[in-house]
C-alpha cells in the first residue's frame, strides 16, 4: 500500500516558517512525488523508505525538521487525502505531539472517528448532514450512495473513495525551479543594515528549502536592494556578492554570513524591495557513517586519537565558517591559504592566495590548514640531510666575510651577529632557468648554519660569484 504523509504549513510565513510551495520545495529531498493538496504539502514515500533506514526513521525524520520550518502538523495514511484529513484534525496539537501521531494502516480506522471539516467535499454540507445526525466521515459513509449522490452531488462519495483508497488520486508533481531568484517588496521602507538583514532571511529560508529540495548547496549569493529614489528612476539595482569558503545549505549560516556583509555597507537612501539569487550550485555530499573511526596522530610521540567521521566535519565546518568571518571583517586580501608548488626553489615552493578564492578550487593542493613548505620530514631530515627554514627572507640579505684560520690556510667565513658554523650541507639548486623573470634562476648551495647569537640559519652561496666582487653568501631564512 503507497504511503503518504501530509504536512500543515506555517499559518503565517512571515513570523520564521514557510508557506506550501516552498515547504514542497524541501520535501523534494525526501520524494520526487510530492503535491501540493489543498492548503497542505503531500508526500508518498513509500519507494524511499529504504533509503532512509525505514518508514519509522523517515517518518521520525521529516516530522522534526519539518517542525522546525514552522510545519503545524504532520500525519501519516495510505492515501493522500487520508493523511490530509489526518492533519487537519491535529493541527491543534502541540509540538510535543508531532512526533507521537499513531500509525495505522487501516484507513476506515483512521478516517470513521473524523469531523465532517477534515474533508473539503464533505465539510461544505456540514449543516445538512448535521441536521441529518452526521458527525463523522464514517456515519456520512454508512448513509446509502444512492441518495448521498443525489442529495450532494458525486463529489462527496469521489471524496471519500479517495480518501479509502477506493479511487484512484491524481496529482501534478511539484517541480523544483532551475534557478533560484526571488524578489520582495518590502512593508514598509527600511533604512539601516540590521533591519535590512530581517528582511533578507524569509528569502534566505526559501533558497534553503530550494536548495534541499536540490540536494545541494551555493557558495555565492547574490543580494540585490532598490533604493526608494531610484524604484522609479533609471538607476539600477544595487547588487552584493557573497563568497562562502564551501557550498553550503545551511540557513543559519548563510543568514550570518549575509549579516556580516550587510554591516559594512552603507544604506545612501531607504530600501523599498529586496532580492536574492544564487550563480552556481553544487550538488552535497551523501554523509555516509563510518563503521571504524579514523585515527589521527596528535604528535610525536603521543597515542593516536580516535576521530568519527561527524567530528572531522563538525572540525572542518568551525574552520570554515571561521575563514568567513574573518574575511568579511579584516578582508579576503588579509586571510590567506597557502597553495604548494612543485618547485625546488624555496621561495616558489608555495604561493599564497585569498582564502575564500582558493578553497573554491578543484583540488586538494589548496587548503586552509597548514602544511610545511618543504616535503614530509624523516626524524628531523630531509633526504639531503637540510631541514627547511620555517621564515623565509623576501630578499636574501648579504652576510659579510671575515677571514679565519692561520696565514697558511686563510680561509673566508660568513658572519651573521658573530662567525657561522656551517653545519649541514651543501644542498645544491639549480633551477628556474624556464622562467622570464628576473631573478629567477637559480644556482646555489644552501646550508644549515649556527649563529652564536641568532641561533640556527639558513644560507646560501651563490655558485656564480658576483662581478661586482660582493660576498656570495646570503641570508635566506630562520628556524623557530
Amino acid at each position: 500500500m503507497p504511503s503518504w504523509i501530509a504536512l500543515l504549513p506555517a499559518a503565517s510565513p512571515e513570523h520564521g516558517g514557510l508557506d506550501a510551495l516552498h515547504l514542497g520545495w524541501w520535501a523534494l529531498q525526501f520524494t520526487p512525488r510530492v503535491a501540493l493538496l489543498e492548503e497542505a504539502v503531500v508526500l508518498e514515500v513509500q519507494a524511499s523508505e529504504r533509503l532512509f533506514g525505514g518508514a519509522a526513521q523517515l517518518w521520525q525524520r521529516v516530522c522534526r525538521q519539518a517542525h522546525g520550518l514552522g510545519a503545524r502538523s504532520a500525519a501519516q495514511a495510505g492515501t493522500a487525502h487520508a493523511a490530509l484529513a489526518l492533519v487537519r484534525d491535529r493541527q491543534g496539537l502541540g509540538p510535543d505531539m508531532l512526533l507521537n501521531v499513531p500509525m495505522s494502516t487501516q484507513l476506515c480506522t483512521q478516517l470513521a472517528p473524523l469531523p465532517l471539516h477534515c474533508l473539503s467535499a464533505v465539510g461544505q454540507h456540514a449543516e445538512t448532514l448535521h441536521r441529518l445526525g452526521c458527525r463523522t466521515l464514517g456515519q456520512v459513509r454508512a448513509l446509502p450512495r444512492g441518495g448521498l449522490s443525489r442529495r450532494f452531488g458525486a463529489g462527496v462519495l469521489h471524496a471519500l473513495d479517495a480518501a479509502h483508497g477506493l479511487r484512484p488520486e491524481a496529482f501534478d508533481w511539484l517541480l523544483l525551479p532551475p534557478v533560484f531568484e526571488q524578489r520582495q517588496e518590502l512593508a514598509w521602507r527600511v533604512d539601516d543594515a540590521e533591519a535590512l538583514h530581517r528582511a533578507f532571511e524569509r528569502l534566505l529560508r526559501e533558497l534553503g528549502a530550494w536548495l534541499a529540495g536540490h540536494q545541494a548547496g551555493t557558495q555565492v549569493l547574490r543580494l540585490g536592494w532598490c533604493h526608494d529614489w531610484a524604484r522609479h528612476g533609471t538607476s539600477r539595482w544595487r547588487e552584493h556578492r557573497v563568497p562562502l569558503a564551501e557550498p553550503t545549505s545551511d540557513v543559519a549560516r548563510l543568514s550570518r554570513m549575509v549579516g556580516e556583509h550587510l554591516r559594512r555597507i552603507e544604506l545612501g537612501s531607504p530600501v523599498t524591495d529586496i532580492s536574492l539569487s544564487v550563480d552556481t550550485i553544487v550538488t552535497r555530499e551523501t554523509e555516509n557513517p563510518s563503521l571504524f573511526a579514523e585515527l589521527a596522530a596528535s604528535g610525536e610521540g603521543a597515542l593516536p586519537q580516535a576521530w568519527t567521521a561527524s567530528e572531522h566535519r563538525a572540525q572542518r565546518s568551525a574552520l570554515l565558517n571561521l575563514l568567513d568571518r574573518l574575511s568579511i571583517r579584516l578582508g579576503p586580501e588579509r586571510v590567506l591559504a597557502g597553495q604548494l608548488q612543485a618547485d625546488h626553489r624555496l621561495a616558489h615552493s608555495q604561493r599564497w592566495h585569498a582564502a575564500i578564492p582558493a578553497l573554491a578550487q578543484a583540488g586538494a593542493a589548496v587548503s586552509p590548514f597548514a602544511r610545511p613548505l618543504a616535503p614530509a620530514l624523516s626524524d628531523g631530515l630531509l633526504a639531503t640531510d637540510v631541514p627547511q627554514p620555517t621564515w623565509v627572507l623576501p630578499t636574501p640579505l648579504p652576510l659579510v666575510l671575515r677571514g679565519t684560520g692561520s696565514a697558511s690556510s686563510l680561509r673566508e667565513t660568513p658572519v651573521h651577529q658573530g662567525l657561522l658554523r656551517l653545519l649541514a650541507g651543501p644542498h645544491r639548486i639549480e633551477a628556474g632557468w624556464w622562467d622570464d623573470a628576473p631573478g629567477a634562476g637559480q644556482a646555489r648551495d644552501h646550508h644549515l648554519a649556527s649563529s652564536p647569537q641568532a641561533g640556527l640559519l639558513w644560507v646560501f652561496r651563490e655558485r656564480h660569484v658576483p662581478q661586482d666582487g660582493s660576498s656570495p653568501w646570503r641570508l635566506h631564512g630562520f628556524f623557530a
